[in-house]
């Protein structure tokens, strides 16, 4: 009986199922909203330079490929796990988990009135951590690859077409809602 006991109270002490308080929770609201600034950021920079160069086909290759090195590298920088998703994902590998799901179909419902949030959840171990979404609006230059049909030019949807042949991701205009940043902050 004393072993169970001190191992409660070592668990206690360690944090393990004890809910992050205010400050906690600012902090790591903090570390997400700036890995999702740097994600997008980064990524934008890159869609432009892809767009610029004169081959719109290109920016396919920049959210396919480069968009996971950039969300990879900044999540190893600051400590956290940062990715794009979306309901109508291109990739599957960017397909929403179920919190991700639940909160892209509120904020679908939401429409322009979207807003970012942040929440601690625990986890089924026991332990925290902060989840955060921030909503994405597709921007002009992104109707190229994901506008409507009369937007998009032949080779872009011809490249499209290879590399996503289940494609999902079309059909937006400028103001709607593309997706999310998710970011998911580790409690310590």
């Amino acid at each position: 009986m004393r072993t169970a006991t001190a191992f409660a109270l070592l668990l206690l002490a360690a944090g393990c199922g004890r809910p992050p308080g205010e400050e906690e929770v600012a902090r790591a609201r903090e570390r997400a909203e700036d890995a999702a600034a740097k994600l997008m950021g980064a990524l934008f920079q890159e869609l432009q330079d892809a767009l610029a160069g004169g081959r719109p086909e290109q920016a396919i290759d920049v959210c396919a490929g480069t968009a996971p090195v950039i969300a990879k590298r900044i999540g190893e920088e600051t400590g956290v796990v940062v990715r794009r998703t979306s309901l109508q994902y291109r990739n599957e590998a960017n397909a929403p988990d179920e919190y991700e799901r639940a909160w892209l179909e509120k904020a679908a419902a939401a429409a322009a009135s979207a807003t970012g949030t942040a929440e601690a959840v625990e986890l089924p171990d026991g332990t925290w951590e902060l989840r955060y979404m921030r909503p994405v609006q597709l921007a002009e230059m992104c109707t190229t690859c994901h506008g409507e049909a009369h937007q998009i030019p032949p080779a872009v949807g011809e490249a499209i077409a290879r590399r996503y042949p289940g494609d999902r991701a079309t059909g937006f205009k400028p103001g709607d809602l593309r997706g999310a940043i998710s970011v998911r902050v580790p409690f310590e």
